[in-house]
């Protein structure tokens, strides 16, 4: 069962191979979750197992059994069908259906099997290295599914073998963050897995960086520098060195904003006037926001955004949208609330809390992944929910099991900054003077 933990991560691109069961389309990547599953369940009939239920995993499998809830409502109550502008009747329940089972039931039940497996912070070191590896060779193959094979959108954008730019940046993101949280702390790696993990970064790196996301770019930098000041609040970590990490991080960041000032993607950035990527993801929020209005408890149902959107945006906006084919509301919250209702927002709120209830290093990928929900939909698709339950999972594993992290205290931080308090000194002078 470890073995298949440890091979988990290059199974996630999988879900693109689909095959049929009795008519029932399927997944190789849900039939992997499927028998991953199987394999434990048969490993505690046998005794050989034994499923724990402490604290805190019984608040963690709380909040996936509230998500899966409000999906299965916005299952129920979505309607039937959808008549679309373009004369389309959509099945939106079978639409649901399917959502449900291979972007929720199917990754939960990984997230469940695997946090019941990995039970020591070296065993959990080891996948989320594999976890690393495999964002690399995602990288590596959009590579070549761009030489080969039109893996760039029309704007030149690297998009390898999926849909969008913005879905490779997606997947790279949480791996590429916790290379470098191994490369800060490579103490831990012996030599070998320092070079892999150098080379997995700068590929990923590369390949972020050809995607052209800018989403992606705040949030690695935004969960980067969220990290630096943890470690200058909670550790014994010298001012002076992160001070200068994080002008590091500033000018870099600077860097690259400045060599993409001029270019045409950037300047539709910025335009919030005209028609843009701005622009059209404003109508976006709006719409968004509209249908949370009109549907606040129940949501519109999983993988329904798009329907709704084509259905109900022109009498929510006033007018014919600028785009039509808007699969997701480019916002986590909003995503959440509406693919699986208000109990599923309030289930990814929930894990946001637990995650932060004692911090361990995983932290942050899940700040790389809440940062780029502020401009994208990093859950609701079969990979992008697997790399979700792999990081919450991880900080399950570490608040439940320690973590490797050999991390001193921090002195105050008014010590830190160099701040005397030449007030107490006074005092003990006077009362040893007393005494």
């Amino acid at each position: 069962m470890v073995f298949l933990a440890y091979a988990s991560p290059f199974l996630f691109p999988l879900y693109l191979l689909r095959f049929k069961v009795y008519g029932i389309p399927f997944t190789v990547l849900e039939a992997f979750c499927y028998l991953f599953f199987a394999v434990f369940l048969l490993a505690v009939l046998l005794n050989v197992q034994k499923i724990n239920w402490a604290q805190p995993a019984r608040w963690y499998y709380l909040g996936a059994f509230v998500l899966l809830l409000g999906a299965t409502l916005g299952v129920i109550t979505a309607p039937h069908y959808i008549a679309l502008p373009s004369g389309i009747i959509m099945d939106s329940q079978q639409a649901a259906l399917g959502v449900w089972k291979g972007w929720l039931m199917a990754p939960m039940l990984y997230f469940f099997t695997f946090t019941q497996v990995i039970n020591h912070p070296e065993k959990l070191k080891k996948l989320l290295l594999n976890f690393v590896y495999a964002g690399a060779l995602v990288s590596l193959s959009a590579y070549f599914w761009g030489i080969f094979n039109h893996g760039f959108t029309y704007d030149f954008r690297l998009s390898g073998f999926f849909e969008s730019a913005n879905y490779l940046s997606l997947y790279i993101g949480p791996p590429l963050l916790l290379g470098v949280y191994y490369m800060l702390h490579g103490d831990t790696l012996n030599k070998r897995v320092k070079l892999l993990n150098l080379a997995s970064v700068t590929i990923m790196i590369h390949a972020l960086f050809l995607t052209q996301s800018y989403a992606a770019v705040i949030a690695v930098f935004g969960a980067l520098g969220l990290y630096m000041l943890v470690l200058l609040i909670r550790y014994k970590i010298g001012l002076k060195k992160l001070l200068l990490a994080l002008t590091g991080l500033v000018v870099v960041f600077a860097v690259i904003v400045g060599s993409q000032w001029n270019s045409r993607k950037f300047q539709q950035f910025i335009d919030f006037e005209n028609r843009s990527s701005s622009t059209v993801r404003l109508e976006i929020y709006e719409v968004a926001v509209g249908l949370v209005n009109e549907y606040p408890l129940s949501g519109v149902g999983p993988g329904l955004f798009q329907g709704f959107y084509q259905s109900e945006g022109p009498e929510i906006l006033g007018r014919a949208p600028m785009e039509w084919n808007i699969p997701h509301p480019h916002n986590e919250f909003l995503a959440f609330w509406l693919n699986a209702g208000l109990l599923g927002l309030l289930a990814f709120l929930g894990f946001l809390v637990l995650a932060h209830i004692r911090l361990t290093y995983p932290v942050i990928a899940l700040w790389g992944i809440v940062i780029h929900g502020f401009f994208d939909t990093p859950f609701w698709k079969n990979d992008l929910a697997m790399i979700f339950w792999i990081v919450i999972g991880a900080i399950l594993i570490l608040q439940t099991y320690g973590s490797t992290a050999s991390k001193k205290p921090a002195a105050p931080i008014r010590k830190r900054l160099g701040i005397s308090r030449r007030s107490s000194t006074r005092t003990r002078k006077l009362k040893s003077k007393v005494r």
